[in-house]
């Protein structure tokens, strides 16, 4: 088994481009991490819309910093770090009853391994396209908003897809990730720490994850986002 760098990249993303239409942020600031026994990720985003658009209404760029360490069994226990950045470009719209935004994009990370494995497939330096869709019903189920994301990252075949209801005290959280080499299920809560209409936020998340070819283990994060 060769997990890819994209099995925990996603986590972050789907916190990387809220979508409400009634943000009064011109910009958001956005970081956050989530470790889990056998990964761990850690990110610091910046989303901002192009001229003549606004946030949830029009194009919009994302830059991204990001690091991210997980290990594996190749014959011997590997352990990988990857350190990497990414930009995209957006475009998020919304009507009365949902919300919605599409991104493509560029990675670029360096992977290191240790010790070494030749087959990881984003050993050494790469840089690949990303594309991602995000759907938002603000009143899906009892009052709580359905949260959609699907993400694919070209050249790894790996992709993450999350749904998760807001609004409640503690939402549900359903996640999937993979690649022609692994997958891995996410069955969690979040609850919302804060949060105002200028885009301020803070959410704790966890729960357990199965990973092919492990057993089911915790994972527990938290994300941050600061409009301005």
């Amino acid at each position: 088994m060769k997990p890819v760098a994209m099995i925990c990249l996603g986590a972050a993303l789907a916190v990387g481009s809220p979508l409400s239409p009634a943000l009064a942020a011109d910009a958001l600031v956005l970081a956050g991490a989530e470790v889990a026994r056998s990964a761990g990720y850690a990110y610091l985003g910046y989303l901002a819309p192009l001229p003549g658009s606004a946030l949830g209404s029009g194009w919009v760029h994302r830059e991204w910093l990001d690091a991210l360490q997980y290990s594996y069994d190749s014959g011997e226990r590997i352990t990988a770090r990857s350190p990497g950045i990414s930009v995209a470009i957006g475009y998020q719209g919304h009507d009365a009853s949902a919300a919605w935004a599409g991104y493509l994009g560029v990675r670029f990370a360096d992977t290191r391994l240790s010790p070494d494995d030749p087959g990881n497939v984003n050993r050494g330096a790469r840089t690949r396209a990303q594309a991602q869709l995000e759907y938002r019903v603000p009143r899906a189920v009892a009052g709580a908003e359905f949260d959609g994301l699907a993400q694919w990252e070209f050249g790894s075949q790996s992709w993450y897809a999350r749904m998760r209801l807001n609004g409640w005290r503690f939402g549900p959280e359903l996640v999937f990730k993979g690649s022609p080499d692994y997958h891995a299920v996410q069955v969690g809560l979040t609850t919302r720490l804060y949060g105002n209409q200028a885009g301020d936020a803070l959410t704790l998340k966890g729960g357990v994850m199965r990973q092919s070819g492990d057993s089911t283990g915790p994972y527990l994060g938290l994300e941050w986002v600061r409009g301005f």
